[in-house]
Formats: structure tokens, sequence, C-alpha cells
């Protein structure tokens, strides 16, 4: 008979509802009625949450604040119960969930390692076998006889940091710790994680940096209003989440008019069919007639935009587009007026030949804009079908991909940096 495969979690339809009562009466009313008076409306923070994760794996949980992830890590770090579903841990869970959490604040450093330790399911001689450790890691000095109370909030997070650690879990829950904290901390705590990972440990981990979520985790979930709404390889996920998170507020044509104030109404564009105008504009793959708006970060598109100009002699017309973030940031604007390049004639296509395409992960706007002799006012906007999505391989971040390379070379330190240095080890 063939073994199992072992999973370190697993959650399986796990869901989490909460009472919301309009006011203490109607809580009263329906505790006197015994529920037949219903009282509450139900909501759900997190629903059908389903993942299995094998020892040495590490996920992280990414989405907005109020979207169910420190819901799920509080569930199965078993601080609240679930109200459907199921879930199981293989082996001791050691959790950070907010700081400070489980610690007294009348209690000293020392005795709440103590404290902590034992609630985590730990004895009191393997706590205070470990103590020397956990005291050396949170770096606190004297302080770790003092009242918590005392501490500032970057001191709780090196103490809480510090016992989740050292007790040597095989689950490790973290939500979102590395928001305080110096920078040398910080790397501490990243150092420590990746020394988990290295030891086959398992990892469930929240943040709101991507960054962070694709350096540390295989895999991720992006949850949204306590639904999933992508789950599987971090860079994907991230990626899935960062074009959604840019997705613009409000009707496209309405942000674009704001930043765009058009020089000619629809009114007269009507009364007056001798204006120039777009007739369409599409996206495709370069060389090729396949219409595209998802691609990959380094591939080669055409944009062709078909327009007419009844009367070009006196309406000299020049044509711009770009690619904007949906927070209506321009990462990049081209305009025939800005390369002399001149559009004659009454009707055409104009193609403009992106090769190699160098944003990175997002979703962007691409309005084109037909303007006038000299390139200021706007005669008419024209928006694509569909924004375009762009997604990378790579665990690179930022807006664009860089040219760039490394190499290790023999450069004597600058002068004034030595002199520095000489002058501090005197």
């Amino acid at each position: 008979m063939k073994n199992k495969l072992r999973f370190a979690v697993e959650a399986e339809g796990l869901g989490k509802a909460y009472r919301i009562y309009a006011s203490p009466g109607r809580r009263m009313l329906e505790g006197l009625s015994l529920g037949r008076l219903k009282g509450h409306k139900e909501f759900w923070a997190l629903r059908d949450a389903n993942f299995r994760l094998t020892p040495g794996s590490s996920i992280g949980l990414c989405g907005a604040n109020g979207a169910g992830k420190s819901t799920l890590l509080k569930l199965l770090a078993g601080t609240t119960a679930p109200t459907c579903g199921r879930y199981r841990i293989d082996g001791r869970v050691a959790s950070l969930l907010e700081l400070g959490a489980g610690f007294h604040m009348e209690f000293t450093g020392r005795a709440n390692i103590v404290m902590n330790a034992v609630m985590m399911g730990f004895s009191r001689r393997e706590v205070l076998s470990k103590m020397d450790q956990i005291i050396d890691f949170a770096e606190l000095g004297p302080y770790i006889d003092e009242p918590v109370r005392t501490y500032s909030s970057g001191m709780g997070l090196r103490l809480g940091f510090a016992v989740a650690v050292s007790v040597d879990p095989d689950v490790l829950i973290i939500d979102e710790v590395f928001a305080v904290g110096d920078m040398y901390f910080q790397k501490k705590c990243i150092d420590k994680i990746y020394e988990f990972k290295k030891r086959n440990k398992t990892i469930l981990f929240c943040s709101h940096s991507l960054y962070d979520v694709r350096q540390l985790c295989d895999d991720a979930i992006w949850l949204d209003h306590g639904k999933t709404m992508a789950q599987g390889d971090s860079v994907f996920v991230t990626n899935e989440y960062s074009a959604f998170q840019r997705h613009h507020i409000g009707d496209q044509g309405e942000v674009l008019a704001d930043q765009f104030p058009e020089k000619v109404t629809q009114e007269e564009r009507a009364r007056r069919p001798d204006l120039p105008s777009i007739v369409d504009a599409r996206i495709y793959r370069a060389g090729t007639d396949e219409e595209v708006y998802q691609i990959t970060s380094g591939e080669s598109i055409e944009i062709r935009i078909w327009w007419k100009n009844p009367t070009p002699e006196e309406t000299p017309i020049q044509i711009g587009t770009a690619f904007m973030r949906q927070d209506m940031t321009t990462c990049g604007g081209m305009g025939t007026h800005l390369d002399e390049f001149y559009v004659r004639g009454k009707q055409g296509c104009l193609v403009l030949h992106v090769p190699e395409i160098r944003l990175l992960s997002g979703q962007f706007l691409v309005p084109i804009l037909l303007l006038d002799e000299e390139g200021v006012h706007r005669y008419q906007e024209f928006l694509m079908p569909d924004n375009l999505t762009v997604r990378v391989n790579t665990r690179e971040v930022g807006l664009f991909r860089l040219d760039h390379s490394w190499e290790v070379a023999d450069y004597d330190v600058p002068r004034t940096v030595a002199v520095q240095d000489e002058g501090e080890g005197a």
C-alpha cells in the first residue's frame, strides 16, 4: 500500500462569518428569544478557502485591507473558530499575528517569553533552556526585565518574533510584521525565515508588500472581500493582484476627459462631419493580425490607428498615444509631433511599432489622442476596446525593465570615502 502524501497544512472550504447587530437591543432580543428572533446580519470575512501545503513550502497572502488575510491566519493559528469548513496542521505552530498579541503589558519581557511559549504548547523547562537564545535574538538588553508597557512597537516586535522563531515550530504563521522595526532587524527576520525554509519548515506569510511575497514565498493566494481571486505561483498571483490594484476608479472616458480637456464638443462634431476623427484603434501582436490585450513583458506589439480628415489643408493633425497606469500616471507617451512624423491625407492607417515592450506587470490605459498641428489641443480621444495587461515571468519590480549587467571589478575606494574611514577608525 502506497503512503499518502503528507501535508503540513490543509484547509478545505474554510470560512468565517461574524454576527453584526444594529444595536445592543437587537442582540439582547435575539438572546432572550433563544435565537427564534434573528437580530443580526452575517458578515463573511472569509469564504471557501482551499489549499494544501507540503512540508518546507511557503505561501503568501495578498489583498487589500479587509480582504480576509488576517482572518485566515487567525483560523489557522487557532485564535478563532471557523464557521464552516475544516483545517489540519501537522506539527507545532508558532504565530505572530499582531504586535504585542498575547503579551501581558504589566509583565516583564522575560515573564512574557515564558507565558507566550507555554501558550504555544511548550514546557517551562523547554522555554528556560532557550531563554538566553531568545533574549539574544530580541536584543533588548536590560529592557528584557522591564514591563512590556514601556516598550516601543519595534521592541514589542523584536520580542514577539524572537519567541515565535526560537521555539522551533514546524509551521510559522506571520502577519505583516516587517512594517515595524529598523532595517537591521528586518534583515535579521528575513534571514531567519530563509533559515526556516532551508530546514524544511512551512511558512504562511501575509504582507502588503508584493515584493516580499514574491521573494519569500513559493505560492500565493490573493483574497478580496473574503473570496479567493487567484491562487498558485507567487509571481503569477502577485502580477494578477498588481494589475487589479491599479484598476482605475470611475469611467475611463471621464477620467481621461479631466486629464485632456477636449477642444471640440460632441455636439459640434455631430454638426460638422468635416472635422478630423479617429475611426478605430486596436493593439496587435507585432507582424500579425492577432489582436492582443494581454502580453508578457518583452513582447513586441503594434498599435494600428485608423483616422480620417476630410479637410487636411484646413485642419492638419497629429496623433499621440500613451501607456497610462490606472492612477493616471503616464508611464510613456509617444506622438507624431514629437518624432516629426507628419500625418497627411484624408484618411489612412497609422501604425506605431513598439518592439520588446519593457513595461513590467500592471494594467495600462492606452488612449489615442487626435491633436492639432502643434500637438497641444485635443480634437478627440479614443479608447481601446480593452486595457493592456502586462505580465512578467521574473521577480523584477518597478514600472520598467531596465537594461543592466553586473560585474566584480578591482576599483580603488574613492579618496574622500577612504579619508573618512581612516578618521573614524583613528
